[in-house]
């Protein structure tokens, strides 16, 4: 981007606009105008609606957007696709004036499947993207009606934010085995999610492995009063105040991912893998942003240079990515995916959940969406980035609850209240569960 800005400084300094090469003209333009959109207080919309005037006024050659923006996406084509659409909203091409000219009519039909096909940008999507691009077209003509200082919220406002409808919640869990991190801040619903999975878990199966790691020192309906056979508690509650502290939490990590690779090596014998199915396992942690607390003012790099810490991230990193294909279930909360275990990599390969509520006091809030939205890792796409945060600025002003998730099809939808599951007997819900199992083991 440096190298671009650069390279249009120096050509407008020393030769006249007609002199500098239109592709890069083109591209140099497009480009500047996603970085400003990164800028959490940028309005997406106006800064393309500028875009489209300049390249109106240059006379840009359509087939050169579609050819910079592509580059740009660096062959994501479901993504130039929708944001050809989102420029064609904002006015580029121009409509026709006479039914001759070629370059202003194909505005009519900028998101026609056929002639986006045309220009190689979706020979490759199905039918299926090409309907995200639509609803991705749709959704930014609904919040446009919706900009910040230009209505005031109301109820019919968040209406035409075309929330998703599904429970993100629910399909999180319809998956024998899974793996997840939760973010919000606090009083937003982490702990009573983990709390409503762990209900959920136990329902599906009284042999479900309760494993669970309290950094919050909070109640489990019960659970934490058990103690197995062999003297191990269901809940573990373990309080990080300093950089000593993080030793026994990375010891606990490094026992779970012992037992997926146990796991691993059963299934891979068959003798012992056709003998006996894998017991559910489903390990909780609640609070994985006190590790970085224990850290105070520390840079990522010399978070990774300690021990413990590095020790602890590794064998998370590990259990996530590999648990549920051997039957290990884990979700984790923490106030922001900034403030978690998880590097980029590990991140991307882990179901993300970022939760806004506001509670009673004023207490939890958007911010865990609002680093979500602004991250170009999660959300690397700028007209998706504008058009939540266009969406969350109605949704805080009516201080409605809602869940955001950026993995597959990004996706905004209600938040369900689960603050029940915080007082929830799960005690007498795990010890039905067992006598149920008990009872069909007897027959």
């Amino acid at each position: 981007m440096t190298t671009l800005l650069r390279q249009l400084k120096t050509t407008t300094q020393s030769a006249t606009p007609t002199a500098i090469d239109p592709q890069v003209h083109v591209r140099l333009l497009i480009e500047s105008a996603m970085e400003r959109s990164r800028h959490m207080d940028a309005n997406s919309d106006l800064i393309t609606r500028e875009l489209a005037g300049e390249l109106n006024n240059i006379g840009a050659a359509l087939s050169d957007v579609r050819i910079a923006v592509k580059e740009l996406y660096q062959d994501d084509l479901v993504g130039a696709e929708g944001y050809l659409s989102y420029l064609a909203e904002r006015g580029f091409p121009k409509r026709a004036t006479t039914p001759n000219k070629r370059e202003n009519s194909i505005a009519d039909d900028i998101t026609a499947k056929n002639t986006i096909e045309k220009d190689n940008l979706s020979s490759e999507t199905t039918s299926t993207q090409t309907a995200v691009a639509q609803l991705a077209v749709a959704q930014s003509k609904e919040i446009a009606r919706h900009q910040i200082g230009q209505a005031a919220a109301t109820p019919q406002a968040l209406g035409s934010i075309s929330l998703y409808g599904g429970n993100l919640i629910a399909e999180l869990v319809a998956n024998s085995a899974y793996s997840a991190l939760v973010f919000g801040e606090r009083r937003s619903g982490p702990s009573a999610i983990l709390r409503a999975i762990a209900y959920d878990q136990i329902g599906k199966s009284g042999q479900t492995i309760l494993d669970i790691l309290d950094l919050h020192n909070g109640q489990w309906g019960g659970l934490e009063d058990i103690r197995l056979p062999d003297g191990s508690q269901i809940v573990v509650y373990q309080t990080v105040a300093t950089a000593e502290d993080i030793e026994p939490i990375a010891r606990k990590l490094t026992s779970v991912a012992a037992e997926v690779r146990r796991r691993q090596r059963t299934q891979h014998t068959p003798s012992l893998s056709s003998s006996k199915a894998l017991t559910p396992y489903l390990f909780l942690i609640d609070g994985l942003s006190e590790l970085h607390g224990a850290l105070p003012g520390w840079s990522a790099d010399r978070r990774s240079k300690h021990s413990a810490f590095s020790q602890a991230a590794s064998q998370l990193r590990f259990v996530l990515c590999h648990g549920p294909a051997v039957g290990v279930s884990c979700v984790a909360t923490a106030r922001t995916h900034e403030s978690c275990l998880c590097d980029p990599a590990a991140l991307g390969e882990t179901k993300l959940l970022f939760l806004g509520r506001i509670s009673t006091g004023h207490n939890g809030g958007y911010r865990a969406i609002d680093r979500a939205i602004e991250d170009r890792n999660l959300l690397p796409a700028p007209q998706e980035r504008g058009r939540y945060r266009e969406a969350l600025s109605v949704v805080k002003k009516l201080a409605y609850p809602v869940v955001f998730t950026p993995n597959g099809i990004p996706r905004l939808g209600k938040l369900a209240n689960f603050s029940g599951y915080l007082h929830q007997d799960l005690l007498a819900h795990y010890q039905q569960a067992l006598e149920l199992v008990e009872e069909a083991l007897s027959q």
